[in-house]
């Protein structure tokens, strides 16, 4: 028979009524969690004032929740609270709202084969602009050029829109540097909340509430130039995904987004995009750079072919090998949450219809009794040595689960692996100090910046 909920195990030094306000970390909350995971085994509960949070951080049982006919999508955490921002964007539209199906079918299509190879020219440019600034300057700020890099990423793939942070001012968009800086305080903001303690929160979120609306305000704005710059220039022939959301009708209603809808569409893929991508991407330098054998070695396998072809990238397993490993270890998604569809049983206690639990995958792709004694260390050929499928023990799923799973992935990794490809067969790279990789939380799971030495190869 089945456990109650009230069964699980818990942190130490639990309070009456407060509860475990003594384990709260509302700095790094998903890392902290992932260390109760060590201490209380693959299930257990965090309660503060009474509110349960329960935590799935065992590969088996994260496992069991991806099963759609048990399990849905729940949005609840720091998702839920970018919905201020990114309104019914994909990623923050509620599963029931028609807008969520209509821009899905319609933006489908964006990412196909067809359509990547359409991007990987708009990308490439990126990567030689990229490549050309550390020509000029080897001292790289990792964190300053991945958001900058992956931001014109989207923005040249996505919108046919330059947005002038790799040098080139001429047509690109205004406000970047504004979009940016209240984008970063929005995510802190969404990450933070969602772990403050009850009525100290409260208090934070009523002195917090004119700034933060004006950072949305700012954002919002500045996507909302892009759209009208288009709308104003008559331009019709686009293959980008903003064409697709101007000019696309639903295949199964014939209709057409609303445009307040594909404001809420631009906006997350510029936040969600970047931010997601740019993290994998610091990530992956600094290893690189703490690695320069293994740097050597994946530039040594026919990484000299100068322009990359999509079907370069296309074909470099090894590289795409070494992100899957970073997304491993450091998922830029730390975890979802999960909602029982009916009664399920989860690691032997009772989850009731309609309870959401949250799926910890910085600690379920970090199970040892799955992945090994080394579970926890950065092992470069892991997945060369083993393809992970679905029947798979091993839990890895750093794009979320089912319908709602990410939907830009493969633009994710095509790009990261363009820009890494590109940087590899140029440069080498060393860390300009010996620091562990230390995590940032903000709704992503995002390095604290670092810089490398960026040397060229043919010196």
């Amino acid at each position: 028979m089945s456990k109650p909920l009230s069964a699980l195990p818990h942190p130490p030094g639990r309070i009456p009524v407060l509860g475990d306000i003594r384990s709260a970390d509302r700095r790094r909350p998903t890392q902290h969690e992932a260390e109760l995971a060590l201490q209380l085994g693959p299930v257990f509960q965090r309660e503060l004032l009474g509110n349960r949070l329960i935590v799935v951080g065992g590969a088996e049982l994260a496992n069991q929740t991806l099963d759609e006919r048990s399990w849905g999508r729940a949005l609840v955490g720091p998702l839920a609270q970018l919905r201020e921002l990114a309104g019914a964007g994909l990623f923050t539209a509620r599963s029931k709202d028609p807008l969520w199906a209509q821009a899905r079918r319609i933006l489908t299509p964006g990412f196909s084969q067809s359509a990547m190879r359409v991007y990987h020219d708009a990308m490439a440019s990126v990567a030689d602009d990229l490549a050309a600034k550390w020509d000029a300057s080897p001292v790289v700020d990792v964190h300053q050029d991945m958001t900058a890099a992956t931001l014109e990423v989207i923005g040249r793939a996505g919108f046919s829109c330059r947005m002038g942070l790799l040098g080139r001012r001429d047509g690109a968009a205004e406000g970047t540097e504004q979009f940016l800086a209240s984008l970063g305080r929005v995510l802190v903001w969404a990450s933070e909340s969602t772990n403050d303690v009850p009525l100290v929160g409260t208090v934070r979120e009523l002195l917090g509430a004119r700034r933060r609306n004006a950072d949305i305000a700012a954002c919002r704005e500045f996507v909302n130039g892009i759209i009208q710059e288009r709308l104003q220039a008559g331009d019709h022939d686009h293959t980008d995904l903003l064409g697709l959301m101007l000019e696309t009708e639903d295949p199964e209603t014939g209709a057409r987004l609303p445009h307040h809808n594909v404001a809420d569409q631009v906006l997350t893929f510029l936040a969600a995009g970047h931010e997601t991508t740019a993290a994998l991407m610091e990530v992956a330098l600094y290893h690189l750079a703490a690695d320069p054998a293994t740097a050597d070695r994946i530039a040594s396998t026919g990484l000299d072919r100068t322009p990359m072809t999509y079907e370069d990238v296309v074909k470099s397993r090894q590289i795409r090998d070494y992100l899957n490993e970073c997304l491993r270890l450091w998922p830029p998604a730390p975890g979802f949450f999960r909602v029982a569809r009916t009664d399920q049983d989860l690691g032997g206690y009772h989850i009731p219809a309609g309870r959401g639990v949250f799926v910890l995958a910085l600690a379920a792709q970090r199970d040892a009794d799955v992945w090994g004694p080394d579970a926890h260390e950065f092992r470069a050929d892991r997945f060369t040595d083993e393809r992970i499928t679905a029947s798979s023990r091993k839990f890895f799923s750093p794009w979320g689960t089912g319908p709602r799973s990410c939907i830009g992935r493969q633009f994710a990794m095509h790009e990261a692996n363009l820009l890494l490809t590109t940087l590899l067969s140029r440069f080498r790279f060393r860390l300009e100090h010996s620091d562990e990789l230390v995590m940032r939380e903000r709704a992503t799971l995002r390095p604290e910046p670092f810089t490398i030495i960026a040397t060229s190869r043919k010196s």
